[in-house]
């Protein structure tokens, strides 16, 4: 009898596929997708989903490619790696400022009138929480809330509001 596989059983799996994939990424500055579907023996459904984690985690950056060649590279987007304690004040600060957008550290800095150092300590401990994701525009990295953290409380309170009945479909 085949039993399908669990979600712990995927997420596992893809954290084994993206360690992978950053091994291999930590060999050269930039990898064509089919090389690097070859040197990870990985699936390209697997491949793409491991980058597109790792991409949402702010550790993989796509590169300018030529036509169609998808060209990876490891990105760092400059956060330090702290360990998840209790968020500090400025950590909230630059939570509630990420709320419903996205911006780059230096204008974080001047917006809320801290050190850019201090935005980065910030935003270093919202990462160890899970709470930010990030994206590269060319060699600037611009940081947002994780969509489950945008939603806030609001998000998690609706469920309650259920009626028990099924919404009508047009």
């Amino acid at each position: 009898m085949f039993n399908p596989p669990t979600l712990e059983d995927l997420q596992e799996t893809r954290r084994a596929n993206e360690k992978l994939v950053l091994k291999a990424l930590e060999s050269k500055p930039e990898w064509v997708e089919t090389e690097l579907a070859k040197t990870t023996s990985l699936a390209l459904s697997h491949l793409r989903a491991a980058l597109a984690s790792l991409l949402d985690q702010g550790r993989v950056r796509r590169l300018p490619g030529t036509g169609t060649r998808a060209v990876y590279g490891l990105a760092d987007p400059g956060l330090a790696d702290v360990p998840a304690t209790p968020l500090t004040g400025d950590a909230k600060k630059v939570r509630d400022y990420l709320e419903g957008r996205a911006d780059s550290a230096l204008y974080m800095s001047d917006q809320l009138r801290m050190t850019r150092e201090d935005v980065m300590s910030a935003l270093s401990l919202l990462n160890a929480h899970g709470m930010i994701t990030c994206t590269f525009v060319g060699s600037l990295v611009i940081f947002r809330l994780k969509e489950t953290q945008a939603l806030g409380q609001d998000g998690a309170a609706a469920p309650e509001k259920a009626t028990g009945r099924k919404k009508a479909v047009a």
